[in-house]
């Protein structure tokens, strides 16, 4: 029941500016032993959804659930609300920055996604505030830009994280800061921070005495500034610790330990001592827990899973002996994540992509259990086993290519194997690949020139064959030609003996020898040849008749 023994005062405003709507938000829910402070800036410009709403609400109704102040529960709280973004959108792209502060009365701790902001103040001072996700932060930091003119900065407003991005937002959470007495805790939107600077709200906090005093000067300063500037939705919650809770039980000092032993020890010897011992060692373990935890979470934070599986291990031993079972359940969590994450590191490692991708699911799922924490490093790793399995899947392809005779598909799948693990700096996939692409290569050559003779074989063959034909086909010629020329010679004797007949009176004779001349003649395709035997044949036909009329005797 630490609410009721201490004395937290809040107030908060939230306005258009000169936009035609608010798409600000602000909620908190004060409970027994904790409080939950939750302030969102809807980035986009969906008229039917109130983004910033949906986020405050869905954190507000997480934490009323099981409230906490448990840094793996503050990151899983922030990452539902980023979730049901993403569910609620439909079609469209909802996205919010937000703050969220979470008190047990006496440490306070925030988080953050985008620019949306918070401060703490102290003795008019600025101990805490949150650094924007935005490129003009980094620019700031960087020493680009000046500092007084990042809120007029023309990036202000390009953040690198929020809630609805497509990826994972990167949540980020500050260690539980002790609460003092007169604390100020601010949470505010770019609206406030971009016409108040840190000089500016430090003056307006300055002597104020009610959480409302400082909303209206705040107020007064951005109304002020409607005339030259443009003025966003503007929102700010201011909280007093006006009363900070105190345990019933202080811690004694050794000074305080001693008075009381001194006449223990008389009475009952070493009685009292026993007790201090316990006490001390009791303090000791309580210590050591707290910066087990602290350790690990740093380590978590750099990626370095083996001093944070180390860490969280030691933790998990201190609060079992304490009795500790939420610490040592949180401890426990986070040292199985680190543990599993090295598992597939050393699988990844070793060339077991298989079994890495296996393992790295695994720990995505504790992650996502530990509110995601790690979820960065794990999908940046799952996507490069993918990436190392997808080149060994191209060289496998190239092997079947080439068990299967295909050089050509060999080289090219090597060849894209190669690219692949260039592109990604894996060098032992790139030589693997390389290697098996120069074989490939200097086989596909090998294949290429005994092709290359094979056919110059052929065609030296159809070359011979060729010239072989026609030689024949002269040599025929040849032959056929002479074969002519000695019908013709035949045929000329046989006119020539027709002659010879004719003149004889030997008619019927002649005119055997004609026509067959005549047909050798038709036969050579000596047309003329053969026609200019008409005559002697119609001659000797004459003779023929004549003979037969008695006209002229044979011979004469």
């Amino acid at each position: 029941m630490r609410r009721i023994n201490s004395e937290f005062k809040t107030a908060n405003m939230s306005e258009e500016g000169q936009k035609l709507s608010n798409r600000d938000y602000f909620g908190y829910v004060e409970m027994d032993d904790f409080a939950c402070y939750v302030l969102a800036d809807s980035l986009d410009e969906e008229p039917s959804i109130n983004s910033a709403k949906l986020v405050v609400e869905s954190i507000i109704r997480d934490f009323t659930e099981a409230p906490s102040m448990r840094k793996g529960r503050i990151r899983q709280m922030v990452h539902w609300a980023h979730v049901e973004l993403l569910k609620q959108k439909k079609g469209m792209h909802l996205k919010a920055s937000v703050v969220v502060a979470v008190t047990d009365y006496r440490k306070i701790r925030y988080a953050y996604a985008g620019n949306s902001r918070y401060y703490l103040i102290r003795n008019a001072r600025i101990t805490e505030r949150t650094e924007d996700q935005s490129l003009t932060n980094n620019l700031t930091k960087a020493g680009q830009i000046p500092l007084d003119q990042a809120a007029a900065h023309e990036e202000r407003n390009n953040l690198y994280s929020f809630l609805g991005e497509r990826g994972t937002p990167k949540i980020q959470i500050s260690k539980k800061k002790k609460l003092e007495k007169g604390d100020i805790c601010l949470l505010l939107t770019r609206g406030v921070w971009e016409q108040c600077s840190d000089e500016t709200l430090l003056e307006i906090i300055n002597d104020a005495k009610e959480p409302e005093e400082i909303l209206q000067r705040t107020e007064d300063h951005i109304l002020k500034q409607q005339e030259t500037e443009e003025i966003d939705n503007y929102t700010m919650t201011v909280t007093f610790a006006q009363k900070v809770y105190l345990s019933p039980r202080k811690a004694w000092t050794l000074k305080q330990v001693l008075m009381i032993l001194i006449p223990s020890v008389l009475v009952v010897g070493g009685l009292g001592l026993a007790l201090f011992l316990r006490y001390r060692n009791l303090r000791t373990r309580e210590e050591n827990l707290a910066a087990c935890m602290e350790n690990g979470e740093a380590y978590l934070r750099y990626d370095n899973y083996q001093r944070a599986a180390e860490e969280y291990g030691e933790a998990k031993k201190l609060a079992d002996s304490l009795k500790k079972d939420e610490e040592s359940e949180e401890a426990d969590q986070y040292r199985k994540l680190a543990e599993q994450i090295l598992l597939a590191d050393e699988a990844l490692l070793t060339g077991e992509y298989e079994k890495a991708q296996g393992l790295y699911l695994t720990a995505r799922e504790l992650s996502e259990a530990a509110g995601n924490t790690g979820k960065a490093y794990i999908e940046g790793q799952l996507d490069r086993t993918k990436n190392y399995i997808e080149v060994y899947d191209l060289i496998a392809l190239g092997e079947r290519k080439e068990e299967y005779g295909n050089l050509e598909g060999a080289v090219a799948a090597y060849k894209e194997a190669r690219e692949k693990a260039a592109a990604l700096y894996y060098n032992e996939g790139k030589a693997e690949a390389l290697e098996k692409q120069a074989a490939a290569e200097e086989e596909l050559e090998k294949a290429e020139q005994e092709e290359k003779d094979r056919k110059k074989e052929q065609e030296d063959a159809i070359a011979e064959e060729v010239a072989r034909q026609k030689q024949e086909e002269a040599a025929e010629m040849e032959l056929e030609n002479q074969q002519k020329a000695n019908d013709q010679q035949n045929a000329i004797e046989l006119e020539n003996q027709g002659n010879m007949l004719l003149a004889q009176g030997q008619y019927e004779n002649a005119i055997t020898f004609y026509q067959t001349a005549q047909t050798i003649y038709r036969q050579l395709e000596l047309a003329d040849m053969a026609d200019r035997l008409e005559p002697k044949i119609e001659a000797a036909r004459a003779g023929m008749a004549a003979v037969a009329a008695g006209a002229v005797v044979p011979g004469t």
